[in-house]
Formats: structure tokens, C-alpha cells, sequence
């Protein structure tokens, strides 16, 4: 990728992935709408998922990389994580940013993340 990415995919088989236009990821969200929500009270960074992905539990499987993974950047321990389903997206916010409301990760941020996918058993896609 030529640019810094502006959020991170982390999909229910562990593969994840970095990128700069976070409409190509929430394609990958399901046809049930996004939720959206910050990771902490004073974090920069949001996370997305399927608005549904908890109640069509048909649908939507574990992810528990995705758990692993927002415990791990939130420095919280993985067992006091919230259940995650479907696949789920981090990305830095900025709400001055009209267009689609993401900023790059800073290098603190993407050095954080890139930590926390190791931790979480993430398969990378480089």
C-alpha cells in the first residue's frame, strides 16, 4: 500500500488487513448496516461492525481475533473484551474529515496495532 492506512480489517478466521479507503472494508461488513462506536471514551480510534452481527448469530461468527486484538490496543485483558462477531474494522477518526470521517493511523497507533494483530494470532495480508 503507497499510502498510510486509515483502519485495519480483522476478519473471523484471523486474516486482517490494512487500508486506505475504509468503503472497500465496510463492504465487508454485511448487508445488515454498520454500527459504529469509539474504542474508549478518549480514544481517536472507532470501531466499526455489522449492526446485526450479534443477534443473527447464524450469520455472523466469532471473532475472536477481533476481541483479541481491540483488548490488546484498549489495554484491557482479552477475557474482559466484548463478544465479537463478523468481521470488524478499527480506524482512526477524525470528525472534521467531511468526506468519510477517517484520519491515517499516527506511527504510535499503527506500531500498536501491528502489535496487537501479532498478539491476537492475526495472518497479516501484506
Amino acid at each position: 500500500m503507497a499510502t498510510t492506512p486509515v483502519y485495519v480489517l480483522v476478519h473471523p478466521d484471523g486474516r486482517a488487513e490494512w487500508g486506505d479507503r475504509i468503503a472497500r472494508a465496510e463492504k465487508q461488513l454485511g448487508p445488515h448496516g454498520i454500527g459504529r462506536a469509539f474504542l474508549s471514551d478518549d480514544a481517536r480510534l472507532r470501531i466499526a461492525t455489522s449492526d446485526c452481527a450479534l443477534v443473527l448469530r447464524d450469520e455472523y461468527a466469532p471473532n475472536p481475533y477481533a476481541a483479541a486484538m481491540l483488548a490488546h490496543v484498549a489495554g484491557f485483558p482479552v477475557q474482559a473484551a466484548p463478544e465479537t462477531r463478523g468481521p470488524v474494522i478499527l480506524f482512526g477518526f477524525d470528525g472534521r474529515n467531511e468526506w468519510d470521517s477517517t484520519r491515517p493511523f499516527s506511527d504510535d497507533e499503527h506500531g500498536l496495532i501491528t502489535q496487537a494483530l501479532d498478539v491476537a494470532g492475526c495472518t497479516v495480508a501484506s
